[in-house]
């Protein structure tokens, strides 16, 4: 059988210009740039032709991809801290969601985790930006062909429009979900989003239970965290008393 062999060759740089996500809020409808990553690919040829750095088709795959999970992500994460299935344990703490699906759950939640770890390998799998580190894949990045509502083929259906929104929305998502990240990890690092969303659901129960009318069930006891069991002063100081008396 033939077997196809490609050669890398430059042109990354060129290719950002023809791609979508120039837009006219910075760079004055130039690609936004400033790190020069599209530039990275060319410079394999200046030092031993070793494709060392990725071609920019294949960080505009690694983009999209990354845009739609936090789409997804942020959603979810949202979503969920005020809705949960009925019939399933109900937590709305994004941070403790794998442990109380896969141990808590039963098999309802193990299964679950198991259907989305298949669709993603099968995904992954069948859509693999094969050749894009080289800039020769045979697809456009992040067209995966689905349109099961036929946006696409409507009268007057701007796709270049469409493809931009996408990718600033997904920028957004990506740092939208970052910023919860960052705030779980530094409570208060994020502003507005301590008090709105990242209030700890220990906190929310305690508050529902003090103000809790006659009649309503009464909130869980408030349990410390292991994390916090651990990082508290009470273990924390004596465990620094070293620095005053010295190593022995």
């Amino acid at each position: 059988a033939d077997v196809d062999i490609k050669f890398p060759l430059p042109g990354s740089e060129k290719m950002i210009n023809t791609m979508v996500g120039a837009d006219v809020e910075i760079g004055d409808g130039a690609p936004w740039d400033p790190l020069g990553f599209s530039k990275l690919y060319d410079r394999n040829f200046d030092f031993n032709n070793v494709m060392v750095y990725p071609h920019v088709q294949w960080l505009r795959e690694a983009e999209l991809k990354h845009g739609r999970v936090c789409m997804l992500a942020f959603v979810g994460m949202i979503v969920q801290s005020a809705v949960q299935i009925p019939g399933l344990p109900a937590e709305p703490d994004w941070s403790k969601t794998w442990e109380v699906m896969f141990y808590e759950s039963g098999q309802v939640g193990q299964l679950s985790l198991l259907q989305i770890s298949i669709f993603a390998m099968f995904m992954e799998g069948k859509f693999y930006p094969e050749d894009a580190w080289i800039g020769q894949m045979k697809r456009e990045p992040g067209d995966l062909g689905f349109d099961p509502l036929k946006w696409s083929k409507r009268p007057g259906f701007d796709l270049k429009k469409s493809q931009l929104s996408e990718l600033k929305n997904g920028r957004l998502a990506m740092i939208g979900v970052a910023s919860i990240f960052a705030n779980h990890a530094i409570p208060g690092s994020v502003p507005f989003l301590t008090g709105f969303y990242a209030t700890k659901p220990e906190k929310a129960q305690a508050g529902a239970s003090s103000s809790a009318l006659c009649g309503k069930t009464a909130a869980k006891p408030v349990v410390a965290s292991k994390t916090a069991a651990r990082y508290t002063t009470q273990v924390i100081l004596p465990a620094l008393q070293w620095i005053k008396t010295g190593l022995k």
